[in-house]
């Protein structure tokens, strides 16, 4: 796919006033006010709970009026996005949810294991007894309930990995993590087999457990199973990832 996303609009000059210090100031705000970061929890919150689907065209102007915010915000937030692989542009066309290619999905599970791994390891080393509490609130039961749905389990595995590198107190690996997770829950929705096995919650429960006695290579064992449980539920087949979704976001 092309890509086409002008760096300032007009309408962001307006703002921040026209010329290299206004182009100054828009950078330095990018991304950082309240509104467009209220907007960017809602649409990566849309993306993570598959209310938002890959290939799903982002209409700028229903999304400036649905969330009563300026375009010109609308479209730095997607700029945002764009920079963190979750979304596309198309030129004449706009913006789209990003579509995972099967390479893609290899490169993300790829490095989203070791990054893990590393984080496991963190946690055994450095979790306090409070942070153990954390985390066992934090563990999906849900996952062993057939009354949850897919969007609730969803939620609740990926608040549980977030809350494991948290407890690390490595912010850069924090973000990282957070990212591959959202470009993992793309993965998921193009390539997830129909048949998945949700994420059991006995391999949370154990990688807590591991934690909690500090036993580094075990945690990391059980996570690298819980990965293969992962990517068991995947049909890496390059025909599910050309499919293309035909509604815009409203």
């Amino acid at each position: 796919m092309s890509e086409y996303l002008p760096k300032f609009d007009f309408v962001a000059r307006l703002d921040f006033g026209i010329g290299k210090q206004g182009e100054a100031a828009a950078e330095r705000v990018r991304g950082k006010h309240p509104v467009e970061d209220l907007l960017y929890d809602r649409l990566v919150d849309a993306i993570i709970d598959e209310q938002m689907c890959p290939g799903q065209h982002l209409n700028e102007v229903r999304l400036a009026e649905r969330h009563n915010v300026p375009r010109s915000r609308v479209r730095r937030v997607l700029e945002r996005l764009r920079d963190e692989d979750m979304v596309v542009f198309e030129l004449n066309r706009g913006a789209f949810v990003c579509r995972p290619t099967v390479q893609d999905a290899h490169d993300i599970f790829e490095i989203r294991r070791s990054l893990e791994d590393l984080a496991v390891r963190l946690a055994c080393e450095r979790a306090r007894p409070a942070d153990i509490v954390i985390l066992r609130k934090a563990l999906p039961q849900a996952l062993a309930s057939l009354s949850a749905s897919e969007t609730e389990t969803g939620r609740l595995a990926v608040n549980f990995h977030l809350a494991l590198v948290r407890i690390c107190g490595n912010e850069s690996l924090e973000m990282m993590v957070a990212q591959l997770i959202r470009r993992c829950v793309l993965v998921q929705s193009v390539y997830q087999k129909a048949s998945a096995v949700l994420c059991p919650s006995r391999e949370f429960a154990g990688i807590i457990d591991c934690i909690e006695r500090k036993d580094a290579d075990a945690a990391s064992a059980l996570m690298a199973l819980h990965f293969d449980h992962i990517a068991a539920n995947l049909d890496l087949d390059e025909a599910r990832g050309t499919g293309d979704a035909a509604h815009a976001l409203v």
